[in-house]
């Protein structure tokens, strides 16, 4: 359900006394729900949630919760729980609804509870600390210390504090609850109320959790030294842990003592090697300290660690602020992209099962077609032969599928609203360069530089094979890369080597100008972004270069499809508004644009199919047929040994697809395809339909492994 608290509570009480008046409880019950959602303890609301309740005449049959539960109707049930006087119950369901929405004060309700005359003495410690007090925790453990008072959160963390004064006020020998309320304390601002529980959790259990919140309270008591000295005390009790020398050293990075916060990460990484957060940590600090640039592509590097480094993240961040398509490139936001992506997870853990399989994909409108040639990179990788039914029900206007203007280059074809290749494959030396720039974070003062060596590497002959890599891009460096944000991400990468090639040449009419634009007026699609990046990039060097620039920019702006999605939409405003030069109307106008792309108000497509449709498969039938299929062509039967499988087509014969796939095993790739006439998007036609003829022909497929052996 979408957030009740978008609505009117107001609205939601009529609706509530409406369906109560017609005898409708369930939905009279969920509207409270839905109105309470804005204030929980709002007494006219409790008042007719009571009513509501006191109507049935079996509560509980109200509240039962089956499959997809929204937070209102569990918070509903814990009411009910709480009026049948089922507190250790209600309790512990509502703390877990708190959790879900901490910024609700759903947390009142189990203060209030708790509060009732008898109930706290009558309730098992071991159940008030994991129905209650570890929910506290929880919730507190994922807020900033202390808490700003303007966030939605505070309520609900200040009542869990008074909980836990109630709650250690009846069991004041357990340590947990003073070190619970150390934590608690921090979050709301209470900074020497922290510092004495935690003194008092380590009096009654002198342990390494209770020496790590006496120095949290410390820190934060501004207490810098005392508290490095209970870090070290944590540390006697767990001579093992790591954690206390990062924590110790982020203390010390924080107050800029950078030599005592790199003696902590360094007695951290003695430890555990290659630790993430300490080796992120002694990057950033080498950094602060030499102010290198290799310390910061280190950094920069460590952004994009398998598996994530938050910290390297969080660290790159205060040198240099996100800043989307300049040191950020977000992944492509089709609905197909999206769709297809799911496909690929489904697909990750064994591609090879899916052999024979068919993506059946349909889209309202037309979409880029680099998502088609992802896929294509995608099954060239892992090898399966899976075939794509891409569908389309209507074209958008503009064409996305038509030049914008007269262009020199082309890169896409269309049959209909099939996406084809209308350029060569290119060179394995360029393959390599955009390979190695597009490996790289992105980050366009990193990579600017590397892209002007590139170009000037390639030279002026380099710029078909650049616009093929944006057709047939290099795959990933790795198997942790997903498969459609490295397409773009090598498109990038070949647009700016595009735009410093033959740098000498004056930029009017120049090669890469006449490229630049090519892509920038083409068919619409991911290289469209690329094209906008690069020319922004020059466009903010050269006041020159950005006039004209701008006008290109304000032209395609008008071109923007009312209907369907727009994959250049977002980098084209981004880019623009970060020229240096722009007045006040057109930033006004660029931004509340932005603002409605983000609010999902701009032209969409949806996604009607997506699915993997499998061959069906039966492996015993499969492994009989296969057999006997062997001992036929064995015995010399099964008829014609090379067979016209796909007359009039480039790969007809049996002993064509033979040629074709030793080839291909051999290494020499381009040469294995052109001997036939194909590039590597006709390779995977033949390969989908070969495969998919291989496997529903067990005797074909017999004489296919015969000849291969041969």
């Amino acid at each position: 359900m979408s957030d009740p608290r978008q609505g009117s509570p107001d609205h939601d009480v009529a609706l509530a006394r409406q369906a109560l008046a017609q005898r409708d409880l369930p939905h009279a019950l969920h509207h409270i729900g839905c109105a309470l959602t804005h204030d929980p303890m709002h007494r006219e609301r409790m008042s007719l949630l009571n009513e509501i309740i006191a109507a049935a005449p079996e509560p509980m049959k109200l509240v039962e919760l089956d499959g997809n539960v929204s937070f209102v109707d569990a918070a509903n049930r814990a009411y009910v729980l709480a009026w049948q006087r089922r507190w250790s119950e209600a309790m512990d369901l509502i703390t877990d609804v708190a959790e879900i929405r901490p910024d609700i004060p759903y947390m009142l309700w189990c203060e209030w509870w708790l509060a009732q005359p008898g109930i706290l003495p009558s309730l098992p410690l071991a159940e008030l600390i994991s129905g209650i007090v570890v929910d506290i925790l929880k919730i507190a453990s994922k807020c900033p210390t202390p808490i700003p008072a303007d966030d939605p959160r505070k309520p609900t963390v200040e009542s869990g504090a008074r909980i836990l004064a109630a709650i250690r006020a009846a069991h004041p020998g357990e340590g947990l609850l003073w070190f619970g309320s150390s934590m608690v304390a921090r979050r709301v601002g209470a900074a020497g109320e922290a510092l004495g529980f935690a003194q008092h959790a380590y009096q009654l259990d002198p342990s390494w959790k209770a020496a790590i919140g006496v120095a949290n309270a410390l820190r934060d008591a501004g207490q810098l030294d005392e508290a490095a000295r209970w870090f070290a005390r944590a540390r006697q009790h767990d001579p093992k842990d790591v954690s206390a020398f990062l924590d110790c050293g982020d203390m010390m990075l924080d107050a800029e003592r950078h030599d005592e916060a790199a003696a902590q990460y360094e007695a951290a990484t003695k430890l555990e090697p290659d630790h993430p957060w300490a080796t992120a940590s002694l990057t950033y600090l080498h950094y602060l300290r030499h102010r290198d640039p290799g310390s910061k592509l280190a950094l920069l590097r460590l952004t994009e660690a398998e598996p994530a480094n938050h910290r390297a993240e969080d660290l790159y961040a205060k040198l240099d602020p996100p800043r989307l398509y300049l040191n950020r490139l977000p992944h492509p936001a089709d609905a197909s992209a999206n769709a297809l992506n799911a496909i690929f997870e489904e697909m990750y853990d064994n591609p090879a099962q899916h052999h024979g399989s068919t993506v059946k994909l349909k889209l309202t409108h037309v979409e880029s077609p680099s998502v088609v040639a992802a896929f294509w990179l995608q099954m060239e990788m892992w090898g399966p032969q899976v075939g794509l039914d891409y569908q389309v029900e209507r074209v958008q206007t503009p064409d996305p599928r038509q030049p914008k203007a007269q262009v020199p280059y082309a890169l896409w074809r269309w049959e209909d609203t099939q996406p084809r290749p209308a350029i060569d494959r290119p060179d394995f030396a360029t393959v390599t360069t955009v390979h190695g720039l597009a490996s790289e974070p992105f980050a366009l003062d990193v990579w600017e530089p590397m892209a002007a060596k590139a170009a000037a590497k390639l030279g002026g002959g380099g710029l078909r094979p650049l616009l093929a890599t944006m057709v047939f891009p290099p795959r990933p460096p790795n198997s942790s890369w997903r498969v459609l944000p490295w397409v773009q991400r090598a498109q990038v990468a070949s647009a700016l080597i595009v735009a410093h090639l033959e740098p000498h040449q004056p930029w009017a009419g120049s090669a890469r100008q006449q490229a630049l634009y090519a892509l920038l007026y083409g068919p619409s699609d991911w290289t469209t972004g690329a094209a906008i990046i690069a020319l922004g990039s020059l466009a903010r060097r050269d006041p020159a270069i950005r006039a004209e620039v701008v006008a290109a920019f304000g032209w395609l702006f008008q071109q923007i499809p009312a209907e369907g999605f727009c994959p250049w939409e977002l980098p084209l405003v981004v880019t623009w508004l970060s020229f240096p030069d722009l007045d006040d109307v057109t930033r006004r106008r660029l931004e509340a644009y932005k603002a409605k792309i983000f609010d999902g108000g701009t032209g969409s497509t949806s996604v009607h199919l997506c699915q993997l449709e499998a061959k069906k498969f039966d492996q015993a039938a499969e492994m009989a047929a296969a057999a006997s299929a062997q001992r036929e062509v064995a015995a010399g039967g099964g008829g014609d040994p090379d067979p016209v499988v796909f007359p009039g087509q480039k790969v007809a014969r049996l002993s064509d697809y033979v040629r074709l796939m030793k080839g291909m095993q051999s290494g020499n790739m381009m040469g294995a395809l052109g001997q036939f006439g194909l590039d590597m998007m006709g390779y995977a036609s033949v390969a989908t339909a070969w495969g998919q003829r291989l496997a529903q022909d067990p005797v074909l497929n017999a004489k296919f492994a015969q000849q291969m052996a041969r």
